[in-house]
């Protein structure tokens, strides 16, 4: 039995895969999105606890994607995931109930706190 789901959102592979396969060590059940379209149409149908979104996407970048998903969902859970420091929506975003914002390369260990403190507690 899985602690829940997670939708890791990033269009790096290498990322997806790394931050997928630690988040499945640690128990979670883990589903993929290679953009923000994929991501909302993906969150859409399968209702995830938490979210770990890349700031930076082709098609449509992470904030656009949390910006259309809390327009439908407002109290969606999501962790902001960056390389380029880009913070520039971070503050609307922090408005609209973002969780937090890590900087990659992280630690398995930082995105393991992350995830306990932030995923919903049944």
């Amino acid at each position: 039995m899985t602690k829940g789901t997670i939708l890791v959102v990033d269009d790096d592979e290498f990322v997806l895969d790394t931050t997928s396969t630690l988040l499945e060590f640690f128990g979670y059940s883990v589903i993929q999105a290679k953009n923000g379209i994929e991501a909302l149409s993906k969150y859409r149908d399968k209702k995830p606890g938490l979210v770990f979104l890349d700031v930076k996407m082709p098609k449509m970048d992470g904030y656009d994607t949390f910006f259309e998903l809390t327009k439908e969902n407002p109290n969606a859970k999501v962790i902001f995931m960056t390389a380029h420091a880009d913070y520039s929506k971070w503050e609307e975003a922090k408005k609209r109930q973002a969780l937090d914002l890590i900087e990659k390369p992280y630690s398995a260990e930082k995105l393991k706190k992350l995830t306990e403190k932030h995923y919903p507690k049944k």
